[in-house]
């Protein structure tokens, strides 16, 4: 009997271990997360090369340029979800240029995404705010060569110098500088991907992955004659330059 006692014990413990540790590897198991990291992946071309400070590049025309300053406003962007509802990123302003492809939008709920948009520019308010409000890691802040128009109190959403040969066979030197700064509130554009779908994993942050094609934004330009606005000393070429952004972004 003492013997069958010793055996109902050692047998309880056992199962008791065992549930214990069951128990214990079951409670250790993560939780899947709510909430990932999203991030914007933004590859500057010029046609099917990087943009740089360092080439000469040719567009649809022929005629040969450089890029001396290149940086644009990204703002609002909302995701767009399945059931159609709507989740702005907020308090989130990029000034992009070609030398940073990585800007983080944050923590977003997991799950799957219709799409997105965002706008080129910035909204009425902030585009008239003083820049010396913001502390300097801000991109509204005070910015070295400056994107914001003193006299005109406002900044300029998209900026693009540099040097372009202007000679008809296009054999000349590239010496003769074009200047495109486009900014005023009528001129933000909004770029619309709501049919570019995503989803969200738990565990797994996400990367959206985009082109803007500079090139493409200045297809309807001739940059041999057309070759500046301040955006209201030439407003013509302003709009057309504005009107070819989103043809000129593109979703991986």
């Amino acid at each position: 009997m003492k013997k069958l006692f010793s055996i109902a014990a050692i047998t309880l413990a056992c199962t008791t271990l065992l549930f214990t540790s069951c128990k214990k590897d079951k409670s250790e198991e993560p939780t899947p997360s709510t909430e990932q990291n999203l991030t914007m992946h933004l590859h500057s071309n010029v046609g099917t090369h990087t943009a740089n400070y360092d080439s000469t590049f040719i567009n649809s025309a022929g005629q040969r340029f450089t890029i001396e300053d290149y940086r644009m406003y990204i703002s609002n962007v909302v995701l767009i979800k399945s059931d159609g509802s709507e989740l702005p990123i907020t308090g989130k302003i990029f000034l992009t240029n070609p030398e940073i492809d990585e800007y983080e939008l944050g923590m977003v709920p997991v799950g799957n995404y219709k799409g997105f948009r965002f706008i080129v520019g910035l909204d009425s308010t902030i585009n008239h705010s003083d820049p010396s409000t913001y502390p300097s890691s801000n991109p509204l802040s005070v910015q070295t060569p400056s994107i914001h128009w003193s006299w005109n109190s406002g900044y300029i959403f998209w900026k693009v110098e540099g040097k372009v040969d202007t000679t008809v066979a296009q054999t000349g030197p590239v010496n003769v500088d074009y200047l495109y700064h486009i900014g005023m509130d009528e001129f933000k554009r909004t770029i619309d991907f709501s049919t570019d779908a995503f989803s969200v994993n738990s565990g797994q942050d996400q990367v959206i992955h985009l082109n803007f094609d500079l090139a493409a934004a200045l297809i309807n330009v001739d940059m041999t004659s057309e070759l500046m606005t301040h955006t209201m000393d030439n407003m013509m070429l302003a709009t057309k330059i504005a009107d070819s952004w989103q043809s000129a972004f593109e979703v991986e």
